[in-house]
């Protein structure tokens, strides 16, 4: 297994990375960068610990010891086995402070090997040249390497008023083709923690208009020739580890990835030029993203109840009335995502690749659950705190000894030491009132869907047609002929092999 020294080397490969302003010379020391990095090598480094062993690491049917995030789940033991992989690296690296962690990242190859064929068989402009050998020759050696596969899917911002502006569009787009492989050049908008990866995971999300030559699926090493990096001002306090527990563990960046004629072999070209199998299949290849993000807000709500408990002990206001029942949202808002992600992992299926997926409805909508809540419950959250999640004393002034005693009286309540206040304080302020808070709280927003899109993307699901098996109890109430198979449409217009990605055989 890979350890997080290795990692930290690997990323000094000449990549071209601007962040701000700057151009980057080495990803791994930069003072904007090398928080982050550093958490990424903790994640690997995680995997050698001997008291973790048996939750990280799996002995795989060669005999060799591998990090859980390879480990293909074929029941519903084996998933809950993952979850609680996933749910202990999240609490280990700052309660889901890293949405990209390389686990997560590589979840989206899973569909590809799951079941490859239909990516080769829709493909357009391969003169019929077989692409799975590509893709699980691929994965084979992220998983030999332990690679960090970032996910590079999201266009351009396009004029969506006419379908043509898709087709005028920057975005990435095949410009030729050889016995070799492609070539490529435009760009990816948005490729989150891309300037900490190995490889960058390249595919599309369907618009309305887009060409046959923007469909591009495939991988492409982050030091490629003709591959630029251009991320946004980074948000991180490196080095105030004290003042900012949070924000000093590094942000993630997210990034615009511009390719200027970049080759692509075919071995690394896992789909081209289907519109149709792109307004459906990819994201399916997100449902794992989305499961695991289920997981990291379950988490997340974990952590805010605790705040939560927390800060009111220490103001004394815990046992009113008014303010424990406000507690109990908290409280509320846990169980609840917790019950989405038990209740997923409960009703799961058996995919084509005999991988045991959870029931995505349920975790699409314990998403939608989330983000109908997270912003009211954060305001809350920072008002039972009340002026100690604003105006408190720096490390500098506490230490002062003039200030000190003034400054303990003022911090001091019925339980906990006046110096915890501060420390309770500083992660509240970080994760709700700074920028680096307000940017993970935007990203768990748009984590490849927002709401409204997941309402909509989940309503598109299979079962969710009208003619569908999940409207037959209301036929059958209203004495309406049950619709027969062959009759069933809209439930037919999506690919059996998409389909199949939504529900399988039950287990």
């Amino acid at each position: 297994m890979r350890t997080g020294r290795q990692y930290l080397d690997a990323l000094d490969d000449g990549r071209r990375v601007w962040v701000g302003d700057e151009l980057i010379d080495n990803v791994a020391t930069h003072p904007a960068t090398r928080a982050f990095a550093r958490l990424t090598a903790d994640f690997y480094d995680l995997h050698h610990r001997p008291d973790l062993e048996d939750v990280l690491t799996y002995v795989d049917d060669d005999g060799v010891r591998r990090s859980m995030m390879w480990f293909k789940n074929t029941d519903r033991d084996g998933l809950r086995r993952k979850r609680r992989y996933h749910e202990t690296v999240m609490r280990l690296l700052g309660a889901g402070s890293a949405p990209r962690s390389p686990d997560v990242n590589n979840s989206v190859l899973r569909t590809y090997v799951d079941d490859p064929q239909p990516w080769s068989d829709q493909s357009i402009g391969t003169d019929g040249r077989d692409l799975t050998a590509g893709i699980l020759d691929f994965f084979e050696e992220a998983k030999a390497g332990d690679l960090n596969c970032a996910i590079a899917f999201v266009d351009p911002q396009t004029d969506r008023s006419r379908e043509s502006a898709q087709a005028e569009s920057p975005a990435l787009r095949v410009v030729s083709r050889s016995d070799d492989g492609i070539v490529v050049t435009g760009v990816k908008a948005i490729a989150t923690g891309a300037v900490f990866c190995d490889v960058l995971n390249v595919g599309v999300f369907y618009r309305p208009g887009i060409p046959e030559e923007q469909i591009i699926f495939a991988a492409v090493p982050a030091n490629a020739p003709g591959v630029t990096m251009v991320s946004r001002e980074s948000n991180v306090r490196d080095g105030e580890t004290v003042e900012h527990p949070m924000a000093a563990q590094g942000d993630e960046l997210d990034t615009t990835v511009i390719f200027e004629n970049v080759f692509i072999p075919w071995n690394r070209v896992f789909h081209l030029g289907n519109p149709a199998h792109a307004s459906y299949y990819p994201q399916r290849v997100f449902d794992w993203v989305h499961y695991e993000g289920l997981v990291r807000e379950m988490v997340r709500a974990e952590l805010m109840l605790g705040l939560a408990l927390l800060i009111t002990e220490h103001t004394g206001v815990a046992q009113l009335p008014p303010v424990t029942a406000r507690l109990a949202q908290f409280a509320g808002f846990h169980q609840t995502l917790k019950a989405h992600v038990l209740g997923c992992e409960e009703e799961g299926f058996l995919t084509p690749g005999g991988t045991y997926k959870p029931n995505v409805l349920m975790f699409d909508f314990g998403r939608a659950y989330y983000l109908e809540n997270i912003a009211r419950l954060s305001a809350e959250l920072v008002d039972l705190a009340g002026r100690a999640a604003l105006v408190f004393p720096s490390e500098g002034q506490w230490q002062e000894p003039v200030l000190r005693p003034w400054l303990e009286a003022l911090h001091t309540g019925p339980a906990g030491r006046p110096h915890d206040r501060l420390k309770i304080s500083r992660v509240i302020r970080d994760l709700f009132q700074s920028d680096w808070g307000a940017r993970m709280a935007t990203f768990e927003n748009f984590n490849g869907t927002p709401l409204l899109a997941i309402r909509t993307f989940t309503m598109k699901r299979a079962e969710m047609s009208a003619a569908g098996p999940v409207a037959d109890l209301a036929r059958q109430i209203c004495g309406i002929e049950t619709v027969r198979e062959e009759d069933r449409t809209d439930y037919l217009t999506q690919a059996e092999y998409a389909r199949r990605q939504d529900s399988a055989a039950a287990v």
